[in-house]
C-alpha cells in the first residue's frame, strides 16, 4: 500500500518526535526525515490542532509530542492529516447523494474502513517503535494485533464490553 505524501510525512514526523522524546526544530525534523520544511510546518498545524503535537515558540522552540507515545495511535495521526481531504470528499458525496449507488457496495466500503480504523487504532507510536527495533518480532506482534482486531470486529456493536 502506498500512502499519500502528506500521510507519509506526518507519520514520519510524529514517529521522529516519539523517538527523540524532546523538542525538535522543524529544520531538524525536515532534514532528518527528508520532508520539505514548508510542508512539515503545514502538517504540524494539523497535528497540533488534533492535540498530537505541541509547538514551542522561541529560539530553542520547535515541536514535541503533546502526550506520551503510548497514548497516540496511528489512526489518530492519519485522521488528523487526512481530515481536510475527507471533508472535501464528503462535500462531493453530498452533492451526488441522490445518485444511484448500490447499497452492497456502500456496506462493503464501510467494512473496509471499519477494519482499517480498528487496526490502526490498536497500534500506538511506542508499539511501532518497539517493533522496528526487532523486525522479526515486530512482524509477529503486528500480525497478532491484526488477528485480535479481527476477532473484536466480530462482536456486535454495543456488546464490546460485555464479559
Amino acid at each position: 500500500m502506498q500512502l499519500k505524501a502528506s500521510t507519509d510525512y506526518g507519520l514520519r514526523a510524529v514517529l521522529y518526535l516519539a523517538e527523540q522524546d524532546s523538542t525538535c526544530s522543524s529544520k531538524d525534523i525536515a532534514h532528518d526525515m527528508s520532508i520539505p520544511r514548508d510542508y512539515l510546518i503545514q502538517l504540524a498545524q494539523l497535528l497540533r490542532n488534533a492535540g498530537i503535537i505541541e509547538a514551542r515558540p522561541g529560539k530553542h522552540g520547535g515541536y514535541r509530542l503533546a502526550k506520551d507515545p503510548s497514548e497516540i495511535t496511528l489512526l489518530q495521526v492519519i485522521s488528523a492529516i487526512d481530515d481536510d481531504a475527507k471533508d472535501t470528499t464528503r462535500a462531493r458525496r453530498e452533492d451526488r447523494k441522490n445518485a444511484a449507488m448500490v447499497d452492497d457496495v456502500k456496506r462493503a466500503y464501510e467494512l473496509v474502513m471499519d477494519s482499517y480504523d480498528a487496526y490502526l487504532d490498536s497500534i500506538t507510536l511506542d508499539m511501532l517503535l518497539d517493533c522496528a527495533k526487532d523486525s522479526h518480532k515486530g512482524r509477529e506482534y503486528l500480525a497478532e494485533r491484526l488477528s485480535d482486531e479481527s476477532k473484536r470486529l466480530l462482536v456486535p456493536k454495543g456488546e464490546e464490553h460485555v464479559a
